[in-house]
C-alpha cells in the first residue's frame, strides 16, 4: 500500500503547471434515436498522461436497456512509451454492476486483474500472451493517438491491446484534411479525417459492437482547438450498424490550463 500511495504521488507531482486538460461531451445517435451521452477528459505532458471518459444511454435505448460506465487510465511516459499504472472501470447496466481494475509491476507491466460483480470479488494474476504486447487498454492507446497526433498531425496508428483477458488490435489511419461545417457542431472548421478498426481477437459471435468495429472502419474527425493547439475529436460516425447509422457529435469543449 505505501509503495502505491508513493507512485501515486509521484504521478500527480509529474505533470507540469502549463499542462492542459481537455474536456469533452458528446451526443451518440443511432439511427433517428438518441442513444447516450459521452463524457471524454484527457491530459499528457512530457512524463505523463491521464485518460477517463463516461456514457450514460439515453432516450430509448435508456428505456428498453439502461447502461452507464466510467473508465479512468493514468500512466507515465518514457523514451516515447506510454505506461500505464492505474486502470479502473465500473459499469452499471439493470441487471449488474462490475468494476475491474488492473493491477502492474515496477515495470508496467499487467500483473493482476481484480474485479467484482454485484460485489463479489475476484481477483487473477495475469500471464501474458507469447506476442508483443503495445498497451493493457484501449485509452492507452487513444492516448498515445493524442500525443502522435500533436507531433506529426497524423493519425496512423497501430495497436496490440490485451486487457488481461481479451486481445484487440487496433489500426488506425489518417486520410485526408477536409471542411466540417455540419449544423449539429457547435464548432466548424479544418479538420482531420482519420479511420479506425477494431478487431477482437476469439470475437463471441453474439458481440454485435466488436462485429460493427471490426468489418466496417469508425470514420472520426479530429480538430484543433485554436489557442491551445490541442486536437480534439469533433465526430465520430460508422455508416451502418444491426440499428442505423451511428453518429456521434461533439456537444460542449472545455480547455482547462
Amino acid at each position: 500500500m505505501k509503495k502505491y500511495l508513493l507512485l501515486t504521488l509521484i504521478f500527480i507531482s509529474t505533470f507540469t503547471a502549463n499542462a492542459a486538460t481537455v474536456e469533452q461531451s458528446f451526443n451518440v445517435e443511432i439511427g433517428v434515436f438518441d442513444a447516450a451521452n459521452v463524457n471524454i477528459s484527457y491530459q499528457l505532458d512530457e512524463k505523463a498522461y491521464s485518460f477517463s471518459s463516461q456514457i450514460q444511454t439515453d432516450g430509448m435505448f435508456d428505456k428498453f436497456y439502461s447502461f452507464k460506465a466510467s473508465y479512468f487510465t493514468s500512466g507515465f511516459i518514457f523514451k516515447n512509451r506510454l505506461s500505464a499504472q492505474d486502470y479502473r472501470q465500473t459499469t452499471q447496466s439493470s441487471a449488474h454492476k462490475r468494476t475491474k481494475r488492473l493491477i502492474f509491476n515496477n515495470n508496467g507491466i499487467l500483473a493482476k486483474r481484480i474485479s467484482t460483480k454485484d460485489n463479489e470479488k475476484k481477483e487473477v494474476n495475469i500471464v501474458l500472451p507469447q506476442r508483443k504486447i503495445d498497451a493493457f487498454d484501449i485509452q492507452t492507446a487513444l492516448a498515445l493517438l493524442i500525443r502522435n497526433f500533436i507531433d506529426t498531425q497524423s493519425c496512423d496508428l497501430d495497436q496490440t491491446i490485451f486487457n488481461g483477458k481479451k486481445i484487440y488490435h487496433i489500426s488506425i489511419k489518417g486520410s485526408k484534411r477536409t471542411l466540417l461545417n455540419d449544423k449539429k457542431l457547435p464548432v466548424k472548421g479544418e479538420a482531420f479525417e482519420c479511420h479506425a478498426f477494431i478487431h477482437q481477437e476469439n470475437l463471441d459471435k453474439g458481440d454485435l459492437l466488436w462485429q460493427v468495429s471490426s468489418e466496417r472502419s469508425i470514420k472520426f474527425y479530429l480538430m484543433l482547438d485554436k489557442a491551445s493547439h490541442l486536437p480534439f475529436l469533433a465526430k465520430m460516425e460508422i455508416a451502418s450498424t444491426p440499428l442505423g447509422k451511428l453518429e456521434a457529435y461533439i456537444t460542449d469543449l472545455t480547455i482547462k490550463e
